[in-house]
């Protein structure tokens, strides 16, 4: 009993630390993971940047879009950006 406890422990921490997004490398998607600036239970992030070298603007993205990028941005960078500039955007695209 100890040792599931202690497992299910593990699991939790490893879910609010650990998160990964997925990324086009030579024509295979490959999932990044990486250790998060602040605990979270959302394991999956959208890296905006990751599949194209494509430059987004700001005033084109979606709400959506903005905060998927605001949430990567925050627990991948540990950056706290409202996303209202494009230096916003190129802030966070920094890998």
């Amino acid at each position: 009993m100890k040792r599931l406890l202690a497992l299910a422990l593990l699991c939790l921490l490893a879910a609010l630390n650990i998160g990964y997004y997925e990324a086009l490398e030579d024509g295979d998607v490959e999932r990044i993971f990486f250790i998060k600036k602040y605990p979270t239970l959302q394991m999956r992030f959208y890296n905006i940047h990751a599949n194209d070298g494509e430059i987004r603007k700001v005033e084109t993205l979606s709400d959506e879009q903005r905060k998927k990028i605001i949430d990567y941005c925050k627990y991948r960078l540990g950056i706290d950006t409202a996303l209202l500039t494009q230096d916003d955007v190129e802030l966070c695209r920094r890998k």
